[in-house]
């Protein structure tokens, strides 16, 4: 007996699709327990640099670790470049660079060592590309220390470099800023909006409103596991009717009120 055809949705099943978004959240939930940790999420981001925001609790990580499929949603689907990260999540995590809040980094291996095997997981040839990031961020004079033996800061960029490199597809970062000093905070920000414009997406999660006004495109605001707002800053703040209040204000109201 002959195969079937296959229908054109089979035939493209796990390839990208650069007609999708980059990034398709639709109608995702996920409960621990009694804890509804996220209720019926939906969002999108494709090019662009989208603010992830929310009170601690508020089912950020979650989130996060159900984009990369560590955690498997009870309902709805996630897409990455038309990947179902379900059925296809090797395919998806590919494309993406992902800084957590708690970042763990190996810390008997020296800066470079660490970034030489991020750089072997990713399957990139990017001598010259880390030293670029290296010298970018200030390391390149202690990228044979341990780095068990760096600050908090020196540490974050190494995690930030580890996520960044390769140019991904979509990058997540969870708050990117902590144990950065002025200077690599505006670094840092000159860098994503520089990537954003040559077609990384972008998915930033911050405490630091300045920083998410000053950055971002749009903003999704979650309290409690559910989308309280989603839009540009300006938007959320009439739909908060805040529309002259300093963007810190709105997101107390609309995250914790």
């Amino acid at each position: 007996m002959s195969a079937e055809p296959q229908t054109s949705q089979e035939q493209t099943e796990g390839k990208p699709d650069a007609s999708q978004p980059m990034l398709i959240v639709d109608n995702v939930s996920k409960s621990y327990g009694t804890l509804l940790a996220l209720d019926g999420v939906s969002l999108q981001a494709d090019g662009d640099i989208l603010g992830l925001l929310g009170a601690n609790g508020a089912g950020k990580s979650t989130l996060y670790r159900s984009i990369l499929d560590l955690t498997a949603c009870d309902s709805g689907t996630i897409r990455i470049a038309g990947y179902d990260v379900g059925k296809h999540s090797v395919e998806a995590r590919r494309l993406i660079g992902y800084l957590p809040e708690e970042l763990h980094l190996y810390d008997r291996l020296s800066g470079w060592e660490h970034l030489e095997l991020v750089a072997g997981l990713k399957d990139l040839d990017n001598r010259a590309e880390r030293q670029d990031w290296l010298d970018y961020f200030g390391l390149a004079d202690r990228r044979n220390v341990l780095v068990g033996e760096y600050s908090l800061g020196m540490r974050k960029k190494v995690g930030l470099i580890a996520a960044l490199m390769g140019n991904p597809r979509l990058a997540l970062l969870d708050e990117p800023l902590n144990g950065l000093d002025t200077e690599s905070m505006r670094r840092l920000r000159l860098r994503i909006e520089e990537m954003s414009r040559t077609g990384t997406t972008f998915v930033v999660s911050s405490h630091v409103m300045s920083f998410v006004e000053r950055i971002c495109d749009r903003v999704a605001i979650l309290r409690q596991g559910r989308l309280t707002a989603y839009g540009t800053t300006e938007s959320v703040r009439q739909q908060a009717g805040m529309p002259d209040r300093p963007f810190e204000d709105v997101f107390l109201k609309l995250a914790l009120d």
